[in-house]
């Protein structure tokens, strides 16, 4: 088909952009609006299939389901160089194309599957029409979205139209996920679509069915196939499957054609590995989740790490640098010494000066000591943290005048900021209260 290609433009907004896919009864293109600029799917139907009326019937179906949540939005359909068109929103990959990506689901995942595929089938039930061509192809999902979606309406059928129940019906649907009945030949219900799911379901769990060996260009391969379903025991089928599975197909295999099925309590069967929470992700999402949280937390660390880094002491000349004890014990991000000091190993003394902007600005030092502690050497490190606050620093040198005194003061209260980065390290913690503030506060009380 070359009368629509690559690059035209559908009733002055959606271009085709590249084919995606390609079936029996036409071909799928990714396509841009451009008056919204986003993404849409451009189903074009082969000319030697028109006879057929699959796309007209599509769209005739999609219309009775505009409201239903889950299936394609119609956005637009008519002819194009002689070609039937219809325009959909684009809905992101089937499950064939996730199952290359991960080999083989987990269980939580095919449950959130099932779950969501029987809320979309009671809904399209329930305005009477069936899909007649439930497969992993047909169902959809994006990479960054929970949700899936179930496309191809082309052979769906609306019950309401009545037909001869005596007549015996051609084969309709997937071989390899159509029920039984669609093999014998009797007018498919709803019944037939949630044993189609089932098939699919356990095609997802164990990547295989019995009947899958079947060559392709066998000429009685349906009939086979047919026989296959007939024969294998549900037990068999179900082998290695959970107890879910198992459940579900001997209810659904169970059901009369024209008995209603209670959605909600197949539904149930499937809440028990999520947990009562249907919302429990699928595959793609969850991998993309614990993938930004690793990133986030190794980006968090870093972040950590660097202003861990940053809090090493740096001696600059500054009013009251020679006040600073020289056997001061400081320790950068590894906690490698980088001063020297006799205070003993259950002391830590952390003390920074960093330059903010144009200012230069003094850190504030902590001890923390052992309980049982020599007393000489508890008082000595009393002392040093004393020494690195401002009320330490004014009674060593009491004829600091008084402009030197306001200038230490103002820089020392710019820098509680800094006081919390030096105490966050590689998530331990150091909880203390905040003595400078104190100090100022009761030096500011005296003064008053």
């Amino acid at each position: 088909m070359n009368q629509i290609q690559q690059g035209d433009v559908i009733d002055n907004q959606y271009e085709l952009i590249k084919k995606i896919s390609q079936g029996s009864f036409g071909i799928v293109y990714v396509g841009k609006c451009m008056k919204t600029n986003k993404n849409v799917a451009i189903k074009i139907e082969k000319q030697e299939m028109a006879s057929y009326s699959s796309l007209n019937r599509e769209i005739e179906i999609l219309k009775l389901l505009q409201g239903v949540s889950q299936i394609p939005e119609l956005y637009w359909y008519g002819q194009f160089n002689k070609c039937n068109v219809m325009i959909t929103n684009l809905l992101g990959h089937d499950l064939i194309y996730f199952q290359k990506q991960y080999q083989k689901f987990s269980t939580q995942c095919i449950y959130n599957i099932a779950f969501q595929m029987l809320w979309i089938l009671e809904q399209i039930h329930q305005r009477n029409i069936i899909h007649r061509d439930l497969k992993p192809e047909n169902i959809l999902s994006k990479t960054d979205s929970d949700k899936i979606y179930l496309i191809d309406y082309g052979i769906s059928r609306n019950i309401n139209l009545k037909v001869n129940q005596k007549k015996k019906f051609s084969f309709i649907g997937t071989s390899r996920y159509a029920s039984l009945a669609a093999h014998q030949g009797i007018e498919q219900s709803a019944k037939d679509d949630l044993e189609s799911l089932g098939y699919i379901l356990i095609y997802l769990m164990k990547q295989s069915l019995p009947w899958m060996n079947i060559e392709k260009n066998d000429i009685q391969r349906l009939e086979k196939i047919g026989k296959l379903k007939s024969e294998t025991t549900i037990e068999e089928l179900c082998s290695e499957c959970p107890n879910s599975i198992l459940k579900y197909m001997k209810y659904v295999k169970l059901l009369s054609q024209q008995q209603k099925p209670q959605y909600a309590m197949l539904r149930g069967l499937f809440l028990t590995k999520l947990h009562n929470f249907p919302d429990q992700g699928l595959d793609w999402t969850n991998q993309k989740s614990k993938s930004h949280k690793q990133k986030s937390n190794k980006r968090s660390k870093s972040n950590q790490n660097s202003k861990y880094k940053s809090c090493c002491t740096i001696r600059r000349g500054f009013l009251g640098e020679n006040l600073v004890p020289q056997n001061l014990k400081t320790f950068c991000a590894q906690d490698e010494l980088v001063g020297s000091s006799d205070l003993g190993s259950s002391a830590m003394q952390f003390s920074a000066i960093t330059n903010q902007g144009s200012v230069f600005s003094i850190g504030v030092g902590y001890s923390i000591s052992d309980m049982h502690e020599d007393k000489k050497i508890q008082q000595h490190n009393n002392q040093i943290a004393r020494i690195s606050t401002f009320e330490g620093i004014i009674e060593h040198d009491p004829g600091m005048t008084l402009k030197a005194e306001q200038q230490l003061m103002e820089r020392e209260n710019q820098d509680l900021e800094v006081k919390y980065n030096l105490l966050h390290f590689k998530s331990v913690y150091f909880n203390f209260k905040n003595p400078i503030q104190q100090q100022s506060l009761r030096s500011n009380y005296i003064r008053k």
